[in-house]
């Protein structure tokens, strides 16, 4: 049976770029591409095509790209598709307003086609989260010896495993979250970014090294993505959040706070 085609729909009213966009998709990966020009009936178009990724210019005719964005991260069907946002606006305040709205990276006008496949690239090798988590277990395991499920709870009734780390609890079958057993939802992103947080309980992360691991960058790449992302995850675990440390200058780590 032949696998089927990861859909990307590119939301921008500049019909040359669009069409350059489109074009470079479809020459360098079979996917399936659609294109829409306006603020107006993007989101319905979103969650009728269903695609698992949207490059979303943010200054669209009728609506604005972070409006439309904030209505796919409040819609249970299209809370898990990524989204990166494209811009001509590249001040700091910028990108932080697009990172806050929900965005999983951001673009800035103009920019070559090996960083549009760079970035594109990085987040479509996790459009199945919960799969590509589980079968690089292994892979994460390696790059630390030490690092074990040794605060991972299992039952005799099931024979997957939970992640528990203090009030937090992580169904890696379900890429279901919970905090003091009331579920969290959490964007494919935020749920990878906890995950490999989970199973590193106490070890400092830089910044390099969650970009590398959870986001797929390789090389310089020059992006607050984990700031931002981190700061939605610590706002979205309520109580728990104060269980993610900052060391500044450094990176991450989560701490058990039990």
């Amino acid at each position: 049976m032949k696998d089927e085609k990861l859909r990307i729909l590119i939301i921008e009213d500049d019909r040359d770029l669009n069409n350059l966009l489109k074009y470079t998709l479809e020459a360098s990966r079979d996917f399936e591409v659609k294109s829409h020009f306006d603020g107006n009936g993007a989101f319905e178009l979103i969650s009728q095509f269903k695609p698992n990724l949207v490059l979303l210019d943010v200054m669209l005719p009728n609506k604005y790209g972070t409006e439309i964005l904030k209505n796919v991260r409040e819609n249970a069907a299209t809370s898990g598709i990524f989204v990166i946002l494209l811009t001509a606006r590249s001040q700091e305040k910028d990108k932080v307003e697009g990172f806050e709205a929900g965005a999983d990276d951001y673009i800035t006008k103009p920019f070559s086609p090996r960083e549009l496949m760079l970035r594109v690239n990085a987040l479509l090798r996790r459009s199945n989260a919960p799969k590509f988590i589980n079968s690089n277990q292994n892979n994460f395991n390696k790059d630390d010896d030490k690092t074990t499920f040794s605060n991972t709870d299992t039952s005799d009734n099931s024979q997957h495993k939970i992640i528990s780390v203090g009030s937090i609890k992580i169904f890696p079958e379900e890429f279901k979250v919970t905090v003091n057993n009331e579920t969290v939802s959490l964007t494919a992103t935020e749920y990878q970014l906890l995950v490999f947080l989970s199973e590193r309980v106490g070890k400092l992360q830089s910044r390099e090294a969650l970009l590398q691991k959870v986001w797929g960058y390789e090389g310089q790449v020059n992006t607050r993505t984990v700031d931002t992302h981190i700061k939605r995850l610590r706002q979205k675990l309520g109580t728990a959040g104060s269980m993610i440390e900052t060391i500044h200058g450094f990176g991450y780590q989560l701490i058990d706070s039990q």
